[in-house]
C-alpha cells in the first residue's frame, strides 16, 4: 500500500513539473512574439529614408532623360529653370523640392491603343535602367491636399487633376544632383502625367 502511494505522489509530482514547464515555454513564446512585434513596429517608424539610396553612376544622358515608348508621344510639354514641386513618402510624409522642371502629357500617337499599364511599366523600367528607385506607390496623401489647398502651387496647374492620379514617384540620386521623377495615371482620360525635377545639390550636404 505504502509502494503504490509513493508511486501516485510520484506521477503527480511529474505531471506537475511537466504543465508547469509547458507554461514556462508558453509565457517565453508570448514575450517573444511581443518583442518581435515591438522591433517591427520599431523599423516601420523609421521608414524609408531618401538620403539612404545608392548613387547612381549610369550615364542618364541630357535633362529630361526619358523618352516615349514606341507608339506614344510627350505633348504640352513645360520646361522652367526653376519650379517647387511636392513628392511623398512614407505614406504621410511630403517633401518640396525645387530645381529644373520637366511637364508633359503622354498620349498614344494616332491608330494606337492606349494602354495605361504599359506605358506605366515601360517608363518604370527605363527609370530603374537609370539608377532610379521607386519610393512611392499610392493615391494624393492627406497633408499633400492640405498643402496644394493653403499653398496652391504653380506646378499643380500643370496637371490633368491631383487627386484622382495613380502617382508612381522615382528618385535617381548623382554625386552633385537629384532627380526627382513623378508618373500620374489612372485617370479617365487615355494619358499619363510625367514630371522631372533636377534639384541640385549644395557642396557640403
Amino acid at each position: 500500500m505504502k509502494i503504490y502511494f509513493s508511486f501516485l505522489i510520484a506521477v503527480v509530482a511529474l505531471s506537475s513539473c511537466k504543465q508547469n514547464a509547458n507554461q514556462a515555454n508558453s509565457v517565453n513564446t508570448e514575450i517573444d512574439t511581443l518583442q518581435i512585434s515591438k522591433a517591427t513596429k520599431n523599423i516601420a517608424a523609421k521608414g524609408f529614408n531618401l538620403d539612404q539610396v545608392a548613387i547612381s553612376k549610369q550615364d542618364i544622358g541630357k535633362f529630361p532623360y526619358l523618352f516615349s515608348p514606341a507608339g506614344y508621344q510627350q505633348t504640352d510639354a513645360k520646361e522652367k529653370q526653376m519650379e517647387e514641386k511636392y513628392f511623398f513618402y512614407n505614406d504621410s510624409l511630403v517633401r518640396k523640392v525645387s530645381g529644373q522642371y520637366y511637364q508633359a502629357k503622354v498620349f498614344n500617337k494616332e491608330g494606337k491603343v492606349f494602354e495605361d499599364t504599359y506605358l506605366v511599366n515601360a517608363y518604370k523600367t527605363d527609370i530603374e535602367k537609370l539608377g532610379g528607385v521607386e519610393f512611392y506607390v499610392g493615391g494624393l496623401p492627406a497633408l499633400a491636399a492640405q498643402l496644394i489647398d493653403t499653398e496652391k502651387p504653380a506646378y499643380v496647374a500643370d496637371m490633368y487633376d491631383p487627386r484622382p492620379y495613380k502617382y508612381k514617384q522615382y528618385l535617381i540620386r548623382r554625386p552633385k544632383e537629384n532627380i526627382w521623377i513623378e508618373l500620374c495615371h489612372g485617370l479617365n482620360a487615355n494619358q499619363i502625367d510625367l514630371t522631372v525635377v533636377r534639384e541640385e545639390i549644395a557642396e557640403g550636404k
